[in-house]
């Protein structure tokens, strides 16, 4: 059986064959993406409300279920929320700059860091949510029975 060399020198290291594929499919990995960001009124002069609709990607579902964390950076501290049937979840917290990071098995996790939330003020935040390319594999189907 005659091998071509390139293709013998691949299975003989373990190199993957065809890199070029490999790099075009990641590069067009499904992303999470924040719609909207907006100041949307007035409310308590010392708080901030923010807020947040969270929609799954192509089928513009709500998101039933994705944990919504939004981490004040000084003095460190994290506010936590999880999305109602119709996607939305509300955080009314002291004003300053914070990260926002959302997450659910099966989608691609959203972070928006260094977002500054102005005392007095009220934000809509809207995101998609992408889902991951390949499906989780459940606790029994990682354990093998």
């Amino acid at each position: 059986m005659k091998y071509q060399p390139i293709l013998f020198f691949c299975l003989l290291f373990g190199l993957p064959f065809g890199t070029a594929a490999q790099t075009n499919t990641e590069s067009a990995k499904p992303q999470s993406q924040l719609l909207r960001f907006e100041d949307s009124g007035a409310t308590e002069p010392d708080r901030v409300v923010l807020n947040v609709m969270i929609r799954e990607q192509g089928a513009e579902e709500p998101v039933l279920g994705a944990t919504a964390l939004l981490q004040r950076q000084n003095p460190d501290q994290v506010h936590g929320k999880i999305s109602q049937w119709d996607g939305q979840c509300k955080f009314k917290v002291a004003p300053g700059k914070y990260d926002f990071r959302i997450q659910l098995t099966g989608l691609v996790t959203f972070e928006k860091r260094d977002i500054e939330l102005a005392a007095g003020r009220q934000y809509d935040l809207e995101v998609e949510m992408a889902r991951l390319s390949q499906p989780v594999p459940s606790a029994k189907q990682q354990a093998g029975n």
